[in-house]
């Protein structure tokens, strides 16, 4: 007799990932343990890298483009007098310095600095791509990319501890933002060269690293355990708004037309909801017509359909 596979799970899962893994090494074990496919996760943290890791199971992996773009807060520490070729005590040490060390006031000032809105040219070891080649692919087989600066912003950046030549710092930063780069650019703003020893991401959006789960811990989940822990992909965006739809509309809605809705729109994604407050898609109001000649509205254009998929319609949980 067969064994029936799991039902499909749809939803958010916030892992504390451990160091030494990939963020896609924590991908494949989500997918072995939850018995499915599709699995994915937003926002890369490197394999010296700590904390929250979004993943995303079943049609919330659609999600993906919209968690990644989210704000992100850090807790790292970086080294003084050491420069790498990766920029992380993970890399091949290109150069030591014995010090001497700047003074605390002088570290503060740097990170003062580099507040703000600016560019920054992101690590030859990273996933950026170059005339359709990852930067890191290349770095590896000793070519030299030139990578474009990119426009990022620092919100906050505090250091919090300075016991030479290590300093631990905290850094609120936008997508897109490279903590290795950062360090590297701090250590040639005062002069001995960094390299960043530790990295944990404690926040992502709207989501902080006490929601997470260790990665550890889904080997032993039961059934009831997913239903409590995974979050249902109507969930996984709290920062977008939401407009409700039902009936014809929905069903037009899901053959990717676009469809007038009683909201009231904003600007940006929203999410599309049916009455029973399930994730049917993301749509994005415009101005348009329907026809006729008299502007109506307002008008839903879908980004991004889901249909029933985006619900997690497991069977009832066992005890």
């Amino acid at each position: 007799m067969s064994r029936s596979r799991p039902p499909a799970r749809h939803g958010l899962l916030l892992i504390d990932k451990p160091g030494g893994l990939t963020s896609h090494d924590v991908v494949a074990r989500v997918r072995r343990v939850a018995g499915q496919k599709q699995v994915g996760h937003a926002g890369t943290l490197d394999p010296l890298a700590t904390g929250l890791l979004a993943v995303l199971l079943g049609s919330a992996t659609r999600l993906a483009p919209y968690l990644v773009k989210m704000d992100k807060v850090y807790w790292g520490r970086l080294e003084l007098g050491v420069a790498t070729d990766t920029d992380d005590l993970d890399g091949r040490v290109l150069e030591r310095r014995p010090g001497p060390w700047p003074d605390e006031a002088a570290v503060r000032r740097a990170f003062a600095a580099r507040e703000g809105e600016g560019d920054q040219t992101p690590p030859a070891f990273s996933a950026i791509k170059v005339a359709g080649r990852r930067a890191h692919q290349a770095a590896r087989a000793g070519e030299a990319l030139e990578l474009a600066p990119r426009r990022v912003t620092a919100r906050r950046l505090e250091m919090l501890a300075y016991e030479p030549p290590m300093v631990e710092f905290r850094a609120e930063v936008s997508s897109g933002y490279y903590i290795r780069s950062l360090v590297r650019d701090l250590g040639a703003d005062l002069g001995p060269g960094a390299a960043l020893a530790a990295l944990r991401r404690e926040r992502a959006g709207p989501w902080s690293l006490d929601q997470a789960v260790p990665l550890a811990d889904l080997a032993e989940w039961t059934p009831r355990d997913w239903r409590a822990r995974l979050l249902p992909p109507a969930q996984a965006l709290p920062h977008l708004p939401a407009v409700v739809l039902e009936g014809e509309i929905l069903v037009r809605f899901e053959m990717g037309q676009t469809v007038a809705a009683e909201a009231t729109p904003v600007d940006g994604p929203h999410k599309v909801l049916d009455p029973e407050g399930h994730l049917r898609g993301l749509g994005e109001f415009r101005p348009t017509s329907l026809g006729g000649g008299q502007p109506r509205g307002p008008f839903l254009r879908p980004l991004r359909v889901f249909g029933e998929t985006g619900r997690d319609d497991s069977p009832a949980d066992q005890p």
